[in-house]
């Protein structure tokens, strides 16, 4: 049975639904362990997290037909590509623990034109908004689009790398292993204009020195980013990563200005940020770095933004048809929640998730949210999954 064969039963099994995958011999990271025997810890919690899901919403057809349909794009996925997907249903099972103080529905969709003021209205979208989770409290809502904390040089540089060591396989008939040593202050916006249009050469320079039978490759790019890639001829690889977690806040200050499609104008709008470490190796969580790293992002969106006067347009191309500032998009964010998926390493649910709750003290269309408003429905016994709640009242400066 393949991995996605497995995965298809695995469906059957706990949903009792049909979901056909075309590509059967595709596996990823994330169903190549439900197909082993023993599982490990990660295959055990994910089989868990689904029944947890099929339990809770068994009463609403159609929500589990779109969770059966998350599952399905988890197979479907190449490389870390299931990385969204994954992502979504993570944030499900971890609000869902709080269910009894409000209801949550999956996968919304708003039409545009109640939006008129919303940045999607004003970036294009004609037609409909799609918020993956809308958390129902007595008072208001709460719209939250779920994504996963993908470096980006990371999701480049994975898809060089196979096409690399395929290379390698058939045409030099060597097996290789090639990683690069991190970089946590690489600016994200560099990143994201320059390095996917390097692509080519990355793999020319990379394929020439598996030909020379190099271990180490340094690489420059065209705006100046330095590279060391290490090559293995082994099954071990070791790479060297340098961590700073006030560094890589600054480097990716302008990340949330890509969630813009995502902000309404009359209803709160949170990012939730989930992260796993296969699909994430930089934020690896020693020493509290993962609590400094997120504070610090939010602080930086929230406050450094909203004295931003330059064009959106010259960090996202998403606004090269509006004249909208940084500090205007900034403004339509009203907090982000960053959920750490721990279920490679915990055994217990209790311990499943991290969850660290930042709201935006310049949030510009209601009432921002504070930590009083939000904390009193995250009251159970799952609590002491959230790290750190802020509302930045006493650090607004």
């Amino acid at each position: 049975m393949t991995d996605v064969e497995n995965l298809e039963k695995l469906i059957k099994d706990i949903f009792n639904v049909e979901k056909v995958v075309k590509n059967k011999k595709n596996t990823n990271k994330c169903i190549s362990p439900l197909n082993s025997e023993p599982k490990n810890l990660f295959a055990e919690n994910f089989i868990k997290r689904l029944k947890r899901l099929q339990k809770k919403y068994s009463a609403d057809r159609q929500t589990i037909i779109q969770i059966t349909e998350k599952v399905k794009n988890i197979a479907e996925a190449r490389n870390s590509r299931w990385a969204g997907p994954y992502s979504e249903l993570v944030a499900l099972d971890f609000y869902s623990q709080f269910s009894e103080f409000f209801n949550l529905s999956y996968i919304n969709i708003l039409p545009v034109e109640k939006h008129k003021s919303a940045i999607p209205s004003k970036i294009g979208h004609t037609q409909t908004i799609d918020i993956d989770l809308c958390l129902h409290f007595r008072h208001y809502d709460i719209f939250t689009d779920v994504k996963s904390f993908n470096c980006i040089h990371q999701n480049i540089l994975e898809e060089i790398f196979e096409r690399v060591e395929e290379y390698a396989m058939f045409s030099l008939k060597k097996s290789v292993m090639i990683g690069a040593d991190n970089r946590s202050e690489i600016d994200y916006s560099e990143v994201k204009k320059n390095l996917g249009v390097e692509k080519v050469l990355i793999f020319r320079a990379l394929v020439q020195a598996v030909s020379e039978n190099k271990r180490v490759l340094k690489y420059t790019s065209r705006s100046g980013i330095d590279f060391t890639f290490r090559i293995q001829y082994t099954d071990i690889l070791t790479t060297v990563a340098e961590y700073s977690p006030f560094a890589m806040a600054e480097a990716y200050k302008f990340k949330f200005l890509d969630y813009g499609s995502k902000l309404l104008d009359n209803e709160y709008s949170v990012i939730t940020i989930v992260k796993n470490p296969w699909f994430n190796s930089e934020t690896v969580d020693f020493g509290d770095f993962n609590n400094l790293f997120y504070r610090s992002l939010a602080r930086r969106t929230f406050i450094e933004l909203n004295r931003i006067d330059e064009k959106a347009c010259e960090h996202s191309g998403a606004y090269c048809s509006t004249q909208l500032t940084v500090k205007e998009v900034a403004q339509n964010l009203a907090g982000i929640i960053f959920i750490d998926d721990n279920s490679a390493t915990e055994k217990m649910q209790k311990s499943l998730y991290s969850a660290y709750f930042y709201m935006n003290p310049n949030y510009k269309n209601k009432t921002p949210l504070t930590i009083r408003k939000m904390e009193k429905y995250f009251r159970n016994s799952r609590e002491i999954q959230i790290q750190d709640f802020d509302d930045f009242k006493w650090d607004n400066y």
